[in-house]
């Protein structure tokens, strides 16, 4: 066989198939019936062997037709099925995303953003990953991750971003500190206690940040203990040993042992953006980017003062 038969001529042999009747088939397949002889003779001239026999009173299928007839029958079937997947595919709403994220999107955007899009698009599979911010541009350069959560500000002509929130940092105390019955505190008072910080290998950014912060505040920091995640920060200091800074979304998860305080002296602001290498977009990911602009909007609008009628 020089070349694989065409779908015109299997549609053909397979409408001659069902009916058994040239005649027939070719009313169904809306053609004349020399039209049709054409198509089944080619079939059998490029296969090699015959499909149907023929006479005057009836057609039947040769053996190697029978065959051939059950196992092409349901091309335009899977063909269909396949064009409908694919179609699902491009759209996005098929296939795979990689999110990663850093601790502040951990506690509210990541989840918000992932249950808001798997509402929408549940047959796209999500793999999350935690990951620093530094981490998290090395890995959208390598194309190992779609779109990341991530410090800002972030301005890299390789990448497209969007802001996702910006929160004033916050004093993190123990509940029985004596800061915490004030209600701001300056970061000087914060200066004269041991303080608890995320550790330079997984929070390098954001330290970099707070240094800078209290360095032009004229203030050095004396780090008593560091911890990998948010979770050991916080338990750290519940338990007396430091004070701490982080921003404003903790108070959404704040435990028991630990009160925030407004920083009265720091106009400074965590940024989170959204970021995602621009060489790399798959349609997944832009319904995700469009998912997380809808809940700013949203957030927006919701935060907008109503005007007095």
């Amino acid at each position: 066989m020089s070349r694989l038969p065409g779908s015109r001529e299997i549609a053909a042999f397979n409408a001659v198939a069902t009916e058994l009747s040239f005649r027939r088939a070719a009313e169904r397949l809306a053609i004349d019936q020399s039209a049709l002889s054409r198509r089944i003779r080619q079939l059998e001239e490029t296969l090699g062997y015959p499909l149907l026999r023929r006479t005057t009173r009836e057609v039947s299928l040769t053996p190697a037709g029978q065959i051939f007839h059950e196992r092409t029958r349901l091309i335009p079937l899977e063909i269909e099925r396949a064009a409908h997947a694919a179609r699902i595919a491009a759209e996005g709403k098929r296939g795979q995303l990689r999110l990663a994220y850093m601790s502040f999107a951990a506690i509210e955007w990541m989840p918000q953003a992932v249950a808001a899009f798997s509402r929408e698009f549940p047959d796209v599979e999500l793999e999350l990953r935690y990951l620093r911010t530094q981490g998290q541009k090395i890995e959208l350069a390598r194309n190992t991750i779609d779109a990341g959560f991530m410090l800002g500000p972030f301005s890299h002509p390789q990448f497209e971003t969007v802001a996702v929130e910006s929160e004033p940092l916050v004093a993190i105390l123990p509940i029985d500190h004596r800061l915490a019955i004030r209600p701001l505190v300056t970061l000087e008072e914060l200066a004269q206690y041991p303080m608890v910080l995320g550790s330079m290998a997984e929070w390098d950014s954001f330290r970099t940040f707070v240094m800078d912060v209290f360095a032009q505040a004229g203030q050095q920091i004396h780090v008593r203990h560091e911890a990998s995640n948010a979770m050991g920060i916080l338990g750290l200091v519940g338990s007396g040993q430091g004070v701490s800074v982080y921003s404003q979304g903790i108070e959404r998860f704040q435990p028991r042992t630990i009160m925030t305080r407004p920083i009265a002296d720091c106009p400074a602001r965590i940024e989170t953006v959204l970021a995602w290498n621009r060489a790399y977009r798959n349609p997944a990911l832009l319904n995700f980017v469009r998912t997380v602009r809808r809940l700013i909007a949203e957030r927006r609008g919701r935060a907008a003062p109503v005007m007095a009628r």
